[in-house]
């Protein structure tokens, strides 16, 4: 009979570590799907934040020379203009896009770092050690008051 309550013991531990492992592998899989967002958006936010640093008629010069590229006026010399006023509203349309854009990363950014921290810092890593604690340390200063009793 204690056999057999043996094995079903077993069984259920079994269930139990097998749900566990199942856990602890979508946690990896988690891990690791977020780890390869968060560097992808570092990346992005490097390239914003360099492209913020250049200077805005450059970059929008560079724009309008890929969309009207010809040969033969790129290759000669190449003229700066003074900036005309639709090139100041464009280039603070590409800054505020660019900012929007660095902003929405980094909120990203933090959601992923906080849910990792959420999920390694969570009640049920605690539960059984917290228990253990509990109850040795109580087993311990009851056998203290004890032990100090006997001897007084």
């Amino acid at each position: 009979m204690t056999e057999t309550s043996d094995w079903s013991d077993l069984e259920t531990q079994l269930q139990e570590t097998k749900k566990l492992l199942a856990e602890i592998e979508q946690r990896f899989l988690q891990v690791r799907r977020d780890s390869v967002e968060q560097q992808d958006l570092l990346k992005q936010q490097e390239i914003i934040k360099q492209q913020l640093q250049e200077d805005p008629i450059d970059r929008l010069n560079a724009n309008n020379n890929f969309n009207n590229k010809s040969n033969s006026q790129n290759s000669q010399s190449k003229i700066r203009r003074k900036p005309s006023p639709t090139d100041q509203t464009s280039t603070d349309y590409l800054k505020d896009e660019l900012n929007l854009k660095l902003q929405e990363i980094s909120d990203r950014l933090e959601q992923i770092e906080a849910d990792l921290e959420s999920r390694l810092l969570s009640w049920s890593s605690f539960r059984e050690p917290f228990w253990q604690i509990v109850r040795f340390g109580g087993l311990g200063i009851i056998i203290g008051v004890i032990l100090r009793s006997c001897v007084n």
